[in-house]
């Protein structure tokens, strides 16, 4: 895997276009969702014939009653080292990965043998307007509903064993109704899930996703929507508050230095303090009292 992460910059290079390096997330414009109240895991079992979200899910372990944290890293791909790192840390994480990142099958195989799920980083159009945050091929309110659609199925067929996908940058994007209506038909489509990274009030993502018939969640906090260790570990505590207040909560990072060390020495913790780590689709098929993966349909 090491390699062909390592192979990023000179790829882009190669292609034409900038590596959105240091990416970051888009400034913290959002009332975080509600969560909602805990149900009791249903146990795995035996399965027939599973929409894609189950099939490529995690089975999480049982709850038994211990408050849900879900942590999705998003950027995944391109920052070799703190991808690297990431796929390394105990999980199940959720791990998404960016549609135009080099050797994708062999880093997604990576992180399924570490037991991680993998969702696609979609791009989105952005305030800033500009490919060197979103990466290529990003979805635009400007562009025909058939060039975006051709990008969004260029993108899903890129990413290997994904449960669904989430929108990186997208204040743009996810505030059109039409846009966010195509993105929620298309994963219908493929029976994947939607989680709304909620970058902006007022986002459509969540919405249109829910309407479509979608499994779909927004996310509740992000951990490093400031590049700032002090913050950071604010973040985190508000996690752990978030899961106990709420049931479960689900939280978003990313790959950068300070994010990675916070998580490699928290990570740990969460069982001694009473917390279950579950991956994505499971906490969404809890929040929308559907079969968790592995039970029994």
């Amino acid at each position: 895997m090491a390699g062909g992460v390592l192979a990023a910059t000179s790829l882009a290079a190669t292609m034409g276009y900038a590596v959105p390096l240091p990416l970051m997330p888009e400034p913290f414009r959002a009332t975080p969702s509600e969560g909602r109240s805990l149900i009791s895991p249903i146990l795995p079992a035996a399965t027939g014939a599973l929409p894609t979200w189950r099939r490529h899910a995690v089975i999480p372990q049982p709850a038994n009653g211990r408050p849900i944290i879900c942590i999705v890293i998003d950027d995944l791909g391109v920052m070799h080292r703190g991808t690297e790192r990431i796929v390394a840390m105990p999980g199940p994480l959720t791990l998404s990965w960016f549609p135009f990142a080099p050797s994708l099958p062999e880093q997604v195989a990576g992180g399924a043998a570490r037991g991680h799920e993998a969702t696609l980083h979609m791009p989105m159009q952005s305030f800033s307007n500009s490919t060197y945050q979103t990466g290529p091929d990003p979805l635009r309110i400007d562009l025909p509903p058939a060039e975006n659609l051709a990008r969004l199925r260029a993108a899903i067929a890129a990413v290997p064993n994904v449960v669904g996908l989430n929108n990186h940058m997208g204040s743009v994007a996810t505030h059109d109704a039409a846009l966010m209506a195509l993105v929620a038909g298309e994963t219908r489509e493929h029976s994947m899930l939607f989680l709304d990274s909620l970058t902006i009030g007022g986002s459509q993502g969540f919405r249109q996703a829910e309407a479509a018939g979608v499994p779909a969640a927004s996310r509740d906090i992000f951990i490093d929507d400031k590049n700032n260790a002090h913050l950071i570990q604010t973040q985190l505590a508000a996690i752990e508050h978030s899961a106990r207040t709420r049931g479960n909560v689900i939280a978003i990072g990313h790959p950068r230095p300070l994010t990675v060390a916070a998580l490699e020495a928290w990570l740990p913790t969460l069982p001694q303090k009473g917390f279950v780590l579950w991956p994505l689709a499971a906490t969404i098929a809890l929040r929308g009292n559907l079969p968790l993966p592995g039970a029994l349909v």
